[in-house]
């Protein structure tokens, strides 16, 4: 294992509270040329508490004014567990009742470019496959003027990539770009059929519709991530737009 990833699982493991503000951008390049790229951007905000209480609330950016923008929230304090979401098809927003924070999570995690998942999983909130690991020493860079270590993996038909600030032990930026096609979508469903990918990503090959055409995606998660940050009560209160 990695010295950085080693240091990272430690620092989230064991702080005492947490917060972060960034953003996830996913763009899907489906030919060479400009207009054939579209890309969706997703501000996200995450706060956290030992033992439990926790906010995760994030957006799909649209033109517009923000309140106009899809918008979901997934929060837990003394009263208990509760999550909303808004659509386009319903005046209100929809309530949602999960039964644990992972099944919500972890459903909106396709739909936002794993913004959901990838912290709270570092934090031990939830489970399923650590996507730092296997992770080696690629070089450093320097981010929003914080030296870091830069760390990759291969993934199949692609690559992954983490940003680790030196300093202190915090994710800045992961990065994924993988080539979808039929032949890469049939190799993965062979993997899945002998049991041989991780439990989250089987799930989602197996319920993912065969790839027709060839397109490449590339993900980005930027975080401003805070170690034991102070946070009241305050924190963890979201009232649905109205």
């Amino acid at each position: 294992m990695s010295e950085h990833v080693a240091r990272v699982r430690a620092a989230y493991a064991a702080c005492r509270s947490y917060r972060d503000m960034g953003e996830a951008s996913v763009t899907i390049a489906r030919g060479p040329t400009p207009w054939q790229r579209t890309t969706q951007r997703f501000p996200v905000q995450t706060a956290f508490v030992r033992p439990a209480r926790f906010l995760l609330e994030w957006k799909v950016m649209g033109v517009g004014p923000h309140e106009e923008w899809p918008h979901a929230a997934a929060w837990r304090n003394a009263r208990g567990l509760f999550a909303w979401e808004t659509s386009v098809e319903q005046a209100a927003p929809r309530l949602v009742s999960p039964g644990s924070l992972a099944e919500v999570l972890e459903r909106w995690s396709p739909a936002c470019g794993g913004c959901s998942t990838l912290v709270p999983r570092l934090l031990g909130l939830i489970g399923g496959d650590d996507p730092l690991e296997g992770l080696q020493v690629a070089g450093e860079d320097e981010l929003d003027g914080q030296r870091a270590a830069r760390l990759e993996k291969s993934l199949v038909g692609g690559v992954f990539v983490a940003w680790i600030a030196l300093e202190r032990p915090l994710l800045l930026r992961t990065f994924s770009r993988l080539r979808h096609s039929p032949e890469r979508d049939a190799a993965l469903r062979a993997l899945a059929a002998r049991a041989e990918l991780p439990a989250e990503l089987r799930k989602l090959v197996v319920d993912a519709p065969p790839v027709s055409g060839e397109r490449i995606v590339e993900t980005t998660l930027f975080l401003r991530p805070e170690l034991d940050p102070a946070l009241d009560d305050s924190a963890f209160e979201l009232a649905p737009p109205r």
